[in-house]
């Protein structure tokens, strides 16, 4: 996350620096856009609980969201997109009489999709509302280790089909850098196992980003 952070701050101290650049006319048709987006996913979960068994603490980052995606523009108003990144992240431990059980897991949604532009804009549009649509693998990693009478580690990985659909805008500062705004929604098939508690990761995503054109 830090890592992120510190690659967005540097996009946009760039941007602004592009800002300062002599105006050209802004085409993205036959162009390449990378963006880097950071965000917010409608699902945390903090908790503990004590029971007769022991205690059991939960923590889902899931209020943290990230991801890479890669554009390319099959017209002015239309291009195709690839993207990567994490939706979730959660960790749970559980101290009881039997012994120390600890477990993390993480979903990736790897999406292809396509990103509409409304209305259709003109070449030096600075502005660009879009709509998008995108369907891929959301992949779940999960690992667990007990320590009790004996030590047990396990792991797993497993895959759900699913898509986001969306609406956001595009700000270009130039030529080359823009700022970027997404709202959206996954919705996804179960799991064939629960991981962290969950069969399916369904909900609202927020997220604000920076983007280069080359």
């Amino acid at each position: 996350m830090k890592i992120l952070f510190r690659v967005l701050s540097v996009f946009t101290f760039l941007a602004f620096i592009g800002a300062t650049a002599l105006a050209q006319d802004l085409t993205l048709k036959g162009r390449s856009v990378l963006e880097l987006n950071m965000g917010v996913w409608g699902g945390s979960k903090v908790s503990n609980t004590i029971g007769t068994t022991g205690i059991q603490s939960t923590a889902n980052t899931s209020s943290f969201a990230a991801g890479i995606l890669y554009a390319y523009g099959l017209q002015e108003g239309v291009a195709v997109t690839l993207s990567a990144g994490v939706l979730t992240a959660g960790a749970s431990s559980n101290v009881g009489i039997y012994g120390i059980n600890q477990q993390a897991s993480s979903v990736i949604p790897l999406l292809l999709g396509i990103r509409y532009y409304v209305p259709s804009p003109e070449p030096d549009a600075r502005i660009r509302p879009f709509i998008s649509v995108a369907v891929g693998s959301y992949i779940a990693f999960e690992a667990s280790n007990s320590v009790g009478m004996t030590v047990l580690q396990e792991s797993h990985t497993e895959s759900a089909f699913g898509g986001r659909a969306g609406v956001g805008v595009d700000l270009y500062v130039n030529n080359h850098f823009k700022f970027v705004a997404n709202a959206g929604y996954n919705l996804m098939t179960d799991f064939s196992t629960p991981v962290a508690a969950r069969m399916n990761y369904n909900g609202g995503e927020f997220s604000l980003g920076v983007g280069f054109a080359f």
